[in-house]
C-alpha cells in the first residue's frame, strides 16, 4: 500500500508538470523602478499619513502640502493616485489567500495588502508547510468591466533592504475560475511588471470572475524565507458604456436598443477625417454593471452614459464629462477634453449639432453596455455621435 501511495504521488506530480509544461508562457513590460531606501520610505510614509489624516489640507504647513502635492502627481509608493483610471469601472470585490504570516508589531500580512495601491504594503503567505502552491484570489462581480492587463509588484518593496532579504516570486501559475490558463515569469525586480492577456470577464449573472495566481517557483532572498508580493493591480477595457434603452441607429438607418444589439449587426459610423458617414459591422458588445453613471440633457434628446464616454463637439472633438479617465485606457490622436453645459453635440445625420444643457448624476446603478467595431471608431446613439473603444497597443 505504501509503495502504491507513492506511485500515485509521482504520477500526479508528472501530471500537473505535464499539464503545466503546456501552459502558454507571459512575459512582462517593466515599468517604473519602485526602489526605495529607508529614508525614501520615512519620506513617504509621513506624506501616506498627511495623506489619510483628518486635517484639512489648507491648514497643513507648507512642507506638508508639497508632500501630499508629490504623491497627487504620482511621485511616492501609491500605485493608484487620486486620478480616475480603469478602477472607477471595475476591480475586485473581495481577495481571498491560502494563508498570510502573523502580524508581526505594527506590521501585518494579509491578503488585502497586495491590492491597497501602496507598495509599502505586502501580502506575505505562511511557509510554515512550504511555499510552493500557496496563491491569492481576487473577485469580481458579475458583469464587472473586463480585464486585459495584469501588474505585478514583485516582492517586499518597502525599501530596498528588505526587498532583497526577503524571497519573490519567479514564477506564478494564472487560474481563471479555477482553471490554469498561463504561467506568468516575473524578473527579480521591484519594478511593476505588465503582464498583457486576452480580455476577461464574467457575463453569468450568478457566476463571480475569480483571478488566481499559485505560486510555482521563487527567487530566494538573502535572510528570509518569507515570500512577498506588494501589489498585484489590474487595468482593463468597457469603462465607456451607455444604459438600456440607446437607441443605436443601424445601417438601414432604423434604430435598435443597445441591449438588443447583435454580433455582426452593420451600424451607422462617421469619419470625422472625411466627413462622410459608413457602414461598419459589430464585433461585440460588452454588458457592464456600473454605478457612475450621468444624463445628459440636450435641448431635444438626452441619453443615460458613464462620465467618460466621448462625444463629438462641434470645434472641440472628442469630448467627455471626465477626460482624465477617457484618455487613461485608449489611444487617440488628438486628447479627449472637457465636456461643458453649452457645448454643441453633432447630430450626424442631420448634420448640425445640439446643445447640451445640463449633466445630472444619476443615484442608482443600472446595466450599461457598449459596442465593439470591426472598423470605424464611432457610432451614433441617440443620434449623436459617439466614440467606441479603441484600445491602447502594448509597449
Amino acid at each position: 500500500m505504501k509503495h502504491l501511495l507513492v506511485f500515485l504521488l509521482l504520477s500526479h506530480s508528472i501530471f500537473d508538470l505535464e499539464a503545466q509544461s503546456s501552459l502558454p508562457i507571459l512575459k512582462p513590460v517593466v515599468g517604473n523602478d519602485n526602489v526605495y531606501t529607508k529614508l525614501d520610505q520615512q519620506h513617504w510614509d509621513k506624506a501616506i499619513e498627511l495623506y489619510e489624516g483628518e486635517t484639512e489640507y489648507i491648514k497643513l504647513a507648507d512642507d506638508e502640502k508639497k508632500l501630499i502635492d508629490a504623491l497627487e502627481m504620482g511621485e511616492g509608493p501609491l500605485t493608484e493616485g487620486p486620478g480616475c483610471s480603469w478602477y472607477c469601472g471595475g476591480g475586485p470585490y473581495k481577495i481571498s489567500a491560502s494563508s498570510h504570516l502573523q502580524t508581526s508589531g505594527k506590521n501585518n500580512y494579509i491578503s488585502e495588502n497586495s491590492h491597497d495601491f501602496n507598495l509599502f504594503t505586502a501580502w506575505v503567505p505562511n511557509t510554515n508547510d512550504g511555499v510552493i502552491g500557496q496563491s491569492i484570489s481576487y473577485y469580481f462581480s458579475p458583469n464587472s468591466p473586463r480585464i486585459n492587463q495584469i501588474k505585478i509588484y514583485n516582492g517586499y518593496i518597502k525599501n530596498s533592504d528588505l526587498w532583497a532579504a526577503n524571497a519573490r516570486v519567479s514564477k506564478f501559475k494564472l487560474l481563471i475560475n479555477g482553471q490554469p490558463k498561463a504561467i506568468l515569469e516575473l524578473l527579480d525586480l521591484p519594478s511593476t511588471q505588465i503582464f498583457s492577456i486576452d480580455p476577461i470577464n464574467s457575463t453569468e449573472s450568478n457566476q463571480d470572475l475569480i483571478v488566481t495566481f499559485e505560486i510555482l517557483e521563487i527567487y530566494k532572498g538573502d535572510k528570509y524565507d518569507d515570500v512577498a508580493i506588494s501589489e498585484i493591480n489590474f487595468n482593463g477595457l468597457d469603462v465607456h458604456c451607455f444604459a438600456a434603452g440607446t437607441k443605436i441607429t443601424l445601417a438601414d438607418s432604423t434604430l435598435k436598443s443597445i441591449e438588443d444589439i447583435q454580433i455582426d449587426d452593420l451600424v451607422l459610423s462617421f469619419n470625422t477625417t472625411s466627413n462622410k458617414i459608413e457602414k461598419v459591422k459589430v464585433t461585440k458588445k460588452i454588458q457592464v454593471f456600473h454605478e457612475n453613471l450621468l444624463k445628459l440633457k440636450l435641448s431635444d434628446r438626452e441619453v443615460i452614459v458613464t462620465d467618460d464616454h466621448p462625444f463629438w463637439v462641434e470645434g472641440k472633438g472628442w469630448v467627455s464629462v471626465n477626460p482624465d479617465k477617457s484618455n487613461h485606457n485608449y489611444e487617440q490622436e488628438d486628447a479627449i477634453k472637457q465636456l461643458l453645459t453649452g457645448d454643441k453635440i453633432f447630430i450626424p445625420l442631420l448634420n448640425k449639432s445640439v446643445e447640451l444643457l445640463d449633466i445630472v448624476q444619476i443615484d442608482k446603478g443600472q446595466m450599461t453596455y457598449t459596442l465593439n467595431l470591426k472598423n470605424g471608431q464611432s457610432f451614433i446613439a441617440n443620434g449623436m455621435l459617439v466614440k467606441t473603444e479603441v484600445e491602447k497597443k502594448s509597449n
